[in-house]
């Protein structure tokens, strides 16, 4: 059983990864076609209504981990008729989702104007293009309930697989439709096909693999049930909506402010480090399992000893990819994918990579907040972090722009989840104080911006006739530098020994199975 679980969490994980991997590109040559076919009215327009409606459906992000979590058990007894009744409860809460993101991005459309600066300059009418997007969204909500037996089931790489072989041939489709028709309202209709037939796919395979748990005639849950499922979905609910406040409502306040077109080439920037940060996340997730094992298994002192060699690691891994980050952002989009037309000031790209250092440090805190049910306590904490940064967006967008609405997400994370989830850790399950956590954090993100402003100086030093060449230094000089640091300043520590130890036990074992 444990090698099963074992076996599933290596493919699951493996399939996520390649599934982010491949999500990211292929928003990457979509995102160059729109700009270089369409222009960049068309891709803030995108990115812009993308993000209205992840902060309609966050609803939904709570309930299918509430219900994956609710068919764990079930699962394991196989009790067919408690399957079909949380499907059934399941079904009737998404199709109400579904109903939510429609009438709700309905009611926006006498507010849309609010969200855009000044009109873009695009023939399709602004408010027919938004409801393609609410359209695509809300409908797609009506299919996908029977999925959330596949990941309960630890199947979760078949959505991935699938899902990857779905997002391919709809770039595909999608590209060669742009160059033929050059059309928003084609691509639109494209976007709804792909997006209503993998939906589909994906519920023919969880309906064949499951067909036993489809009874109609399954029982109903009992509302001590329906009550346990609310309580755990208000509290994710909370988590997600803080989680879409930071995320999604930036390229809002952008367009609010400055105007579709930077959202457009504000975008270019956002997916680059949202892709290396989802796939950072990906491979943190896998390790979820393991930690929940940790604790159920282990003693205060062994889970403190192994979340700070997890901490210390996501330092390690934040540092290299921020240093990367904050050197080649500029260089890569304004010499290699597009022109410095679209580059922008190094001090919002610094401020972009601190956002970035903060998030990536988050993923061993969850991990063990999650394992250690501390997810209904501090519940505010997401609530309060939300609405400072919607606050702190207003004011500091309104005065400063666009690095004000980047600082606000630093201010707003500060004050609330880089230090209260910490807090809540040691004190409930290691029981001691955090002060040598928050020392840690402090020289961790003080290494990185070394590091960083080290390489950005030396970087300035290079000019190279070949651009493909001159990347390649600068990426070299980020990697040894961010790197060699770490081993300079931490060298002696336990933590830095044991990833050391692990990173070339890792080495021999694959160059023995070659």
């Amino acid at each position: 059983m444990a090698n099963t679980r074992t076996e599933n969490v290596i493919k699951n994980s493996t399939a996520s990864i390649a599934y982010k991997v491949v999500h990211t590109l292929i928003q990457f040559i979509i995102r160059t076609a729109f700009i270089h076919i369409l222009g960049n009215e068309y891709t803030g327009i995108s990115g812009l209504f993308t993000d209205i409606l992840q902060v309609l459906s966050v609803m939904e992000l709570g309930l299918d981990s509430s219900m994956v979590y609710a068919l764990y058990k079930p699962l394991a007894q196989k009790d067919e008729k408690r399957i079909g009744a949380f499907l059934k409860f399941y079904r009737t809460a998404f199709r109400i989702i579904g109903i939510v993101v429609l009438v709700g991005g309905i009611c926006l459309l006498p507010f849309l104007q609010l969200f855009v600066k000044d009109v873009p300059n695009i023939k399709e009418d602004l408010n027919g293009i938004f409801m393609m997007y609410v359209v695509t969204s809300g409908c797609s909500y009506f299919l996908i309930y029977k999925t959330v037996l596949l990941r309960a089931d630890q199947k979760s790489r078949i959505i991935s697989n699938c899902s990857s072989f779905i997002e391919i041939l709809e770039c595909i489709s999608e590209v060669i439709l742009l160059l033929v028709t050059k059309q928003f309202y084609a691509y639109l209709i494209l976007r709804f096909v792909a997006a209503i037939s993998g939906n589909l796919i994906l519920s023919a395979i969880a309906r064949k693999r499951y067909s036993a748990y489809m009874n109609k005639n399954s029982e109903k849950l009992s509302k001590v049930e329906k009550k346990k499922i609310f309580r755990d979905l208000a509290c994710m609910t909370i988590y997600n909506v803080a989680s879409v406040a930071i995320n999604s409502t930036d390229s809002v306040f952008i367009s609010a402010f400055a105007g579709t077109v930077e959202v457009a080439i504000m975008g270019n920037f956002t997916l680059i480090i949202r892709g290396v940060n989802t796939t950072i996340g990906q491979i943190a997730n896998a390790a979820k399992a393991s930690v929940g094992n940790l604790a159920v298994t282990s003693n205060t002192i062994k889970q403190e000893q192994v979340f700070e060699q997890m901490n210390f690691l996501s330092f390690w891994v934040a540092c290299f990819s921020g240093t990367c980050l904050l050197v080649l952002l500029n260089p890569f989009i304004g010499d290699i994918w597009f022109d410095t037309s679209y580059t922008i000031s190094e001090h919002i790209i610094a401020i972009m990579v601190v956002n970035f250092f903060i998030a990536v440090m988050t993923y061993s805190v969850e991990a063990f907040r999650i394992a250690n049910g501390l997810f209904v306590y501090g519940w505010y904490r997401p609530a309060i972090m939300a609405v400072l940064n919607i606050v702190l967006d207003i004011i500091m967008g309104n005065k400063w722009g666009i690095p004000g609405i980047f600082l606000a997400t630093t201010i707003s994370r500060a004050l609330t989840q880089v230090w209260f989830d910490p807090y809540l850790i040691y004190k409930m399950v290691f029981k001691k104080s955090a002060k040598q956590y928050f020392f840690k954090y402090i020289l961790y993100l003080g290494s990185t911006a070394l590091s960083g402003l080290t390489v950005l100086e030396i970087c300035k030093l290079i000019s190279l006739s070949n651009i493909w060449i001159e990347f390649g230094c600068k990426f070299i000089i980020a990697a040894i530098v961010s790197n060699i640091l770490v081993c300079l300043l931490f060298h002696t520590t336990a933590e830095f020994k044991y990833t050391w130890n692990l990173g070339i036990s890792l080495l021999k074992k694959v160059r023995y199975k070659e």
